[in-house]
């Protein structure tokens, strides 16, 4: 077979480069009060870390913090396309100095209930408000991923969390402690594999929207590479 990539590509050690890539998830919001919210989701989202959330309308929207406290399986659902996708009930303790900006946003949602169980947190009490409508809210957050292969016009990647095919995802490519490159990546394929017994993806990536000195700086390195005794080579 024939290859048809116009460039090569080159093996990488991943602790040459390695990059950011922003994440956003549509979830469902189940409750919430100025100090938390518990939300219904299709991925496991990590305990620890924070996200940034986007709640309200499209005319009327505010950015929160929150931190994952808990992550429970509890269930699954069947989405469009037939596809099953297991589902994740979640809950975030929001930043205590956001409390007034969820306070008025609240204050815009239907279909809010309030409900008689208040949550104490650190001797402060928030009243908690069950969504009676469905409100969808947004919710990103940086992932870090290594390069495995680099070409002059996509890459190969391993991250721990898949990514939707022909999804456009912001990226960032460090290069060098002081050289970042900034670029849209099209999602072309996303292979689970298993490493060490934990679940990893490949995903292979498409340049999209690279400036002409970030291009010159992709085949500055990949011309070091290949200079490189040893260096693989791949055309596949």
């Amino acid at each position: 077979m024939h290859d048809k990539r116009r460039h090569p590509r080159y093996q990488v050690d991943s602790q040459k480069i390695h990059g950011k890539m922003t994440q956003v998830d549509s979830v469902e919001i189940l409750d919430i009060s100025a100090g938390g919210i518990r939300i219904k989701a299709d991925s496991r989202l990590n305990i620890g870390k924070e996200y940034l959330i986007t709640l309200g309308e499209r005319t009327n929207r505010i950015m929160v913090k929150g931190v994952v406290m808990r992550a429970e399986l509890s269930g699954s659902e069947i989405k469009k396309g037939g596809e099953q996708s297991l589902i994740y009930t979640v809950v975030l303790k929001l930043r205590d100095d956001q409390s007034d900006r969820v306070k008025y946003i609240l204050s815009s949602f239907k279909g809010l209930e309030k409900k008689d169980d208040a949550v104490a947190e650190d001797r402060r009490v928030h009243v908690r408000f069950e969504i009676q409508a469905s409100q969808e809210l947004t919710m990103s957050y940086p992932a870090q991923f290594n390069v495995n292969l680099l070409s002059l016009t996509g890459m190969l990647i391993k991250a721990d969390s898949p990514l939707e095919t022909n999804a456009r995802i912001p990226m960032e490519l460090s290069l060098a402690p002081d050289r970042t490159i900034n670029f849209i990546g099209s999602i072309a394929s996303c292979i689970p594999v298993r490493e060490q017994g934990q679940e990893l993806y490949d995903i292979g990536v498409e340049f999209l929207g690279l400036e002409d000195h970030d291009r010159a700086q992709i085949k500055s390195f990949i011309d070091y590479l290949g200079a490189q005794p040893g260096t693989d080579r791949r055309s596949v």
